[in-house]
């Protein structure tokens, strides 16, 4: 699969499922998935080019290689990434 880019939350410590970002986190490393994180502040109303790329100020954002975005809940994301089922081209 080519490389993503996961836009998520700056709170790159929290390794809880409590945290939403990181949920789907593991999910790309458990896939081994080759991805870039891409920090945004905790502030919803400080991120601008997610409104911009999605519609939506909620994280994370999976940006895939031909620059389309995909966003649902987190669990959702994630059983999405460990089913190898990610939209767009692989």
């Amino acid at each position: 699969m080519a490389k993503v880019k996961l836009h998520r939350c700056s709170y790159t410590f929290l390794h809880t499922n409590l945290d939403s970002c990181w949920k789907v986190q593991k999910a790309l490393d458990e896939q081994g998935i080759d991805y870039e994180i891409v920090k945004h502040g905790y502030l919803r109303g400080a991120r601008p080019d997610i409104v911009e790329m999605t519609g939506q100020k909620l994280l994370p954002v999976l940006e895939l290689a031909d620059g389309t975005a995909y966003r649902a809940e987190s669990s959702d994301m994630a059983a999405r990434v460990r089913a190898g089922d990610l939209p767009g081209p692989s």
